[in-house]
């Protein structure tokens, strides 16, 4: 019997908390998955493929994670020389294992990783991935909060501040500056509650009020039909999210590297993009065990682009998709003043110590990736699946 999908809210840990513990990882699978262990580098020669390892800070087993899995199964990482290792991590963050080598990458969410900034941490971001702000709420369409406004004095409106599900106590920081942005007091209006894996469960039987979420999982939410709303933090506070983090050793020390990890995953972000039917079914193909109709498949890889790419058919869709990986000044320069404000960091942090572009290849073949694209049978992994 299929596993039923936690929901990517076990997702939302890739943006915060994490891990070293207990470690567990994941590799390749799918029909289009490149052999571990050897392959041809992006010269044409066949090399000894090095592991790389993406830090997680939650279980791999989700569909959220599509560039990824299109980057090391369409075997553009061997093209580079890599192998994908996609640590599941528990105990510590992510970032700190990103700072020690315990993992050579991460992508934790902008509070974090500039608290982590803040606190001395020999990281950087190197590769942008959610793109625009993807921090938001879901709520009950039959609730009687359909806006953030109608969640704003709500002490006044309802008599009680509002509860909002959280996986973690860290979240909070997260979604925070969206909240104030929105005319939101956090204090006064809300009390957040840790609900844990199953806490869109809790909101959607309405022990809890609001679900603190993100377009990927929402969009999988509504998709396998619970009776949510998402109302969009990108409408309120226009910053970007989790960028890809590296150590600054490793960026003096092995720049190759890096650059070959992000073209790859770039290549992986575009495939998502170009084809969310082939997407969904590369992700589908990678974990055929989680229980999900094909259109909530091919919605999370909605969800996905959208945190990637902004809206689609906008002026920002166009630049992001004509730069993809570049990181903008402009929206981590608003992230610090927005989190100075919210008091999650004390002191403002300059861009330059916060990411660079000097790794982000933009010349790579499109076309290639499209053809790898359009030539996917994504039709044989739908049919797997009942349509909805």
């Amino acid at each position: 019997m299929k596993k039923l999908l936690s929901i990517i809210c076990a997702s939302a840990l890739i943006l915060g908390l994490a891990s070293c513990g207990n470690n567990n990882s994941a590799g390749s699978s799918g029909s289009g998955s490149a052999p571990s262990g050897s392959g041809a580098s992006s010269s044409g020669e066949n090399t000894e493929l090095r592991t790389v390892k993406m830090c997680l800070a939650r279980t791999a087993e989700v569909l959220e994670d599509t560039p990824f899995w299109v980057a090391q199964n369409m075997g553009y990482m061997a093209e580079e020389g890599l192998d994908l290792e996609m640590i599941e991590t528990f105990g510590t963050t992510d970032c700190k294992m990103v700072a020690t080598g315990q993992a050579d990458f991460a992508v934790p969410g902008p509070s974090l990783a500039l608290q982590s900034i803040e606190q001395g941490l020999p990281i950087k971001v190197v590769c942008a991935y959610d793109a625009i702000n993807i921090w938001g709420l879901c709520v009950l369409n039959d609730s009687p909060y359909q806006t953030f406004e109608d969640i704003a004095d709500a002490q006044s409106k309802y008599g009680r501040k509002l509860t909002v599900a959280l996986g973690d106590a860290s979240w909070e920081s997260l979604v925070t500056p969206t909240l104030i942005a929105a005319g939101i007091d956090p204090k006064e209006d809300l009390e957040f509650v840790v609900a844990g894996d199953n806490r869109y469960v809790q909101v959607a039987e309405g022990t809890l009020d609001l679900l603190f979420t993100w377009p990927g999982e929402a969009y999988q939410l509504i998709g396998q039909g619970y009776d949510f709303k998402y109302l969009d933090g990108n409408e309120v506070l226009k910053t970007c999210s989790g960028g890809i983090i590296t150590n600054t050793a490793t960026i003096e020390n092995d720049p190759e590297l890096i650059e070959g990890f992000c073209r790859a995953l770039c290549k992986g972000m575009y495939f998502t993009k170009y084809n969310p039917e082939a997407a969904a079914a590369v992700s589908c193909d990678q974990w055929p065990n989680i229980d999900v109709t094909w259109k909530a498949a091919v919605y999370v890889q909605e969800g996905r682009n959208y945190q990637m790419f902004g809206p689609e058919g906008g002026e920002e869709e166009q630049k992001l998709l004509e730069n993809i990986g570049i990181s903008y000044e402009d929206k981590w320069a608003l992230n610090v003043q927005t989190m100075l404000d919210s008091g999650i960091i004390t002191k403002e942090i300059p861009v330059e110590d916060i990411f660079t572009n000097e790794f982000i290849d933009l010349d790579w073949d499109r076309a290639q990736v499209e053809a790898d694209a359009d030539a996917y049978d994504w039709q044989a992994t739908a049919a797997r699946y009942e349509a909805e």
